[in-house]
């Protein structure tokens, strides 16, 4: 399995927390057992941590009107490429989406399809901020970036079409399976989803910076101090010490 992380636009460079998500994030990835190779960092300039190179790809590789929705164009970018292997099964993710403990082939099931979706479950939209895909998921990939860019949404526009094609039937049931919540667990309606997830939990998403009036918190100390209305930490000890290594504490 590939491990894909996806970071483009006209800067081409990091913001500054993007900064130290991406060594928190090849961090956590090598200390849970992923080769070097096997993770993807694709990148419209260059960047290197810890022995991982970014894979530099086209300057215009993303949608202006809605940069973190532009995952999409990278992906079918490295489908075409040949980065993706045809038998390959490949987990992107959002820089914020950590995995919190180890992910295997076949815990996913994913044999007889080519994506494997996570629904936000406190509201009936897909994520698209961890997401399972195989080579044979181009058509679908190019399916949604055209929709997009003839219509295109305020913002989520990767999810928000996703939802619709997927609602609407365009994109069959037969192409995807729904995966339970706990490759994506989000910082709404933690109780409610964390009761829903399988354990344990594996993947835990959200900014470290992040706070708005609806949560308890940060999102920080929702997730690793238990300021949540579980009244429990969500990180491990693993985790957190990878975190506090580059200074988020």
């Amino acid at each position: 399995m590939k491990n894909l992380l996806i970071y483009t636009g006209p800067n081409k460079k990091f913001d500054q927390e993007h900064e130290v998500l991406a060594r928190i994030q090849i961090d956590n990835s090598l200390d849970l057992g992923w080769k070097r190779e096997d993770i993807l960092l694709a990148t419209n300039f260059p960047y290197l941590y810890n022995g991982v190179s970014s894979l530099l790809v086209p300057d215009k590789l993303y949608y202006e009107f809605d940069l973190a929705a532009s995952k999409l164009p990278v992906v079918i970018y490295l489908i075409k490429q040949g980065f993706i292997g045809a038998d390959e099964l490949c987990w992107c993710h959002d820089f914020d989406a950590y995995e919190l403990n180890s992910i295997s082939e076949a815990e996913l099931g994913l044999d007889d399809f080519d994506l494997g979706l996570v629904p936000y479950f406190y509201k009936p939209q897909w994520q698209f901020c961890s997401f399972f895909f195989k080579k044979s998921a181009k058509d679908v990939f190019e399916l949604l970036d055209r929709t997009i860019r003839a219509r295109p949404y305020a913002s989520r526009n990767n999810e928000k079409t996703l939802t619709r094609l997927i609602g609407e039937d365009v994109i069959k049931a037969d192409r995807y399976k729904k995966l339970n919540v706990t490759y994506g667990i989000a910082k709404r309606c933690l109780a409610t989803v964390y009761r829903e997830a399988s354990k344990p939990l594996k993947v835990l998403h959200f900014l470290p910076s992040n706070y708005d009036k609806l949560m308890p918190d940060t999102a920080l100390n929702m997730f690793m101090y238990g300021k949540n209305n579980l009244k429990m930490p969500l990180m491990n000890e693993r985790l957190t010490k990878i975190f506090k290594y580059h200074g988020i504490k």
